[in-house]
This record gives structure tokens, sequence and C-alpha cells, in this order.
């Protein structure tokens, strides 16, 4: 079997592994596709020490074979993964933070499991790790609940309250699904922030209400909106380090920023602005099972949309070639999809 594998900066693999079998408590699932993240990407274009089991995190599958002890699925369920439930044994479960749980974290992150992510025809994973997607959704839609989950967390994680003016920074898959997110939680007013016009075209086409580039013409629009106060709160959701200090300068006084987007590389801010604003600064990285059958539920009710942003689908034999090409800026693709199994 083929797995897609990125081994450090511009260095990607097509590796030979043996066929997967379920452990004790796993199944193995059959990948109908996967997305390529921003943060593979990030990876190949930064030198991460990324682990094989999330190149390629994004995906929607189909349960081939029960581990001994499996209850919960079937063969033929169809399934996305994210973040194990707590473990009810580390410090963080014990201390009642069972979100923030070290060994469901270490799972997702590849440091103990799997061996490979969903660019691969299959993968073994933990039962308990797996949601079960709507029937009514198409294989595509499936395929950005993981993203779409992301988004959902971290407008759950923000201070941001009906009403309110909101700015979502960046408008790639992150930042498409958290401005539908904000929407959907109630917020006033939303204005996508995005230097690309394609980007921002797709971005009205999603729901927000305005959609710039950074720079003069956002600050007028923010003034005449809000009499001179700015936005309430900034997703950003860029993953550029740049972006940190320009979403707080988009906000009020006593507005609030969250993090959504990542990078490895430092940020440069500017602490005095920070404290003179009071500006409140939130983090939001990966998402709970429950916030994943809540997008499945959106999805398939229509009120947050995915088929806009999918690009296209590839085969593995491409994978490496369109990571390097999204990496060099040679595409611009909201969300291309790989099919394992495709030849």
């Amino acid at each position: 079997m083929r797995a897609g594998v990125i081994k450090g900066k511009h260095h990607f693999e097509l590796a030979e592994l043996d066929e997967p079998r379920a452990a004790e408590g796993e199944v193995v699932v059959d990948v109908l596709r996967c997305g390529i993240c921003g943060s593979d990407v990030h990876a190949y274009t930064e030198g991460w020490p990324y682990a094989p089991g999330i190149c390629g995190h994004e995906w929607v599958g189909v349960v081939k074979e029960l581990g001994d002890g499996v209850t919960a699925f079937q063969e033929g369920d169809r399934v996305a993964a994210g973040v194990a439930p707590g473990c009810g044994r580390c410090a963080e479960c014990r201390a009642g933070l069972p979100d923030y749980c070290s060994l469901a974290r270490a799972t997702y992150a590849g440091r103990l499991a799997p061996r490979n992510g969903g660019f691969a025809p299959s993968m073994a994973l933990h039962a308990a790790r797996l949601c079960k997607v709507p029937d009514a959704l198409a294989v595509d839609d499936a395929a950005m609940m993981e993203p779409a989950s992301v988004a959902l967390h971290g407008v759950r994680r923000s201070l941001m309250r009906v009403g309110d003016v909101v700015c979502v920074v960046g408008c790639g898959p992150i930042g498409l699904m958290t401005l539908q997110c904000a929407r959907i939680a109630g917020a006033g007013h939303v204005i996508a922030v995005e230097p690309d016009a394609a980007r921002r075209a797709l971005a009205l086409e999603v729901g927000a209400n305005a959609a710039l580039a950074p720079g003069a013409e956002l600050r007028e629009y923010l003034n005449e909106l809000t009499g001179g106060l700015r936005a309430d709160i900034a997703f950003d959701c860029a993953g550029v380090p740049a972006t940190l200090q320009q979403s707080v300068d988009m906000v009020r006084r006593g507005g609030s920023v969250t993090m959504i987007g990542v990078s490895g590389e430092a940020a440069t801010v500017s602490p005095m602005r920070w404290l003179s604003k009071e500006v409140s600064v939130n983090t939001a990285m990966v998402f709970t099972l429950d916030e994943m059958r809540i997008i499945g539920g959106l999805i398939e009710d229509g009120r947050l949309v995915t088929r806009p942003l999918h690009h296209s689908t590839i085969t593995l034999d491409d994978l490496g070639k369109t990571i390097d090409d999204l990496a060099n800026r040679r595409i611009d693709a909201v969300k291309i999809l790989v099919d394992p199994t495709a030849g």
C-alpha cells in the first residue's frame, strides 16, 4: 500500500507500507477522500517535524474491519475522525480538563498512532476517535467535516456575541468556514479580509456581508460602519505571522481576537497597542467529536456550504507535485481533495 508522507522541508515521498490490521479497540478504514490541509503545506514549506499519522488528516472513509471490543461501529459505516474523548488518567483528565487530554492530543497529533494518515487507501486507528457521517452527505462534503469542525471550535472558543461586527482575516478553507460559523452563531456583520480578489468573491458567495483587501479601504469601511469603533472581534485564520498584529489593529478598544490559523514562524507584535486597547486574545486548536457531529448536521441541512470551496480531486500520483505547487503558489486552490484509490 502506498502512503503520502511529508518527511522534511520540501521533502515528500510515497512510501510503501503493509496493509493495516485492526488491533484491539481499533478499526481499519478505507479512505474515500482526503483534503490537503494548510498545515500539510506549512509542514512541507517550513520543515516541521510532521508525524505520518497526520499527513492527511481531513478524510472521510468507510469502516472495513473491526478490532476486538469495538461495538459502536459496524463494517460499512461512513466515518470521519477527530480527537478522542479524555482518557481519564492523565493530569489534565484528573484535573477535570478532558478536552485537553494528553493522550488524546498526542494520538491526534500522530505521536502515538496511526502510522499513516488519509493520504493512503486505508488506515488503522482507535475507534474512540471516530464520528459517523450523516447518510445524506455527499462524499466530497463529508471530506470537509474536519476543517469545518476546526472553524466551529474557533467560533465557540471565541468571545463573539450575537450582533457583533466580525472580521475574518484570511479566506482559505478555515476562514471561509469560520465566517459561515460566525453567521450561524449570530454575528451581525461579517467582513472577509483577504488580499486575493477571487477569494474575496468566494467569501461573498458563502455569506460575508463585505469582502475587502487589508489596507486603507478596509479601515474606511470599518470606521464608517462602526462610527470609528472598528470591529468587535477578529478571527485570524491566515496562518501568517504578520496578520496577528493586523487583526488586533482591526478591533475596537476592549475587543478580542481569536487565533485559528497556524504557523510555525515567530510573530512580531506591539504590546503597547494590545495593552492600551485592552484587547483579549484567544486561541483555538482542533475540535471535539461533539463539534464534528454538529458540523455534520449543519452541512446536511444546508446552513454551512462546502461545495464552492472544492477546487479539484487528484490522485496520490499527483499529490507531491500538488503540495509543491501550493507551497510555491503556482496554484491558488481553496480546497483540493485526494482520492487515494484512483489511479
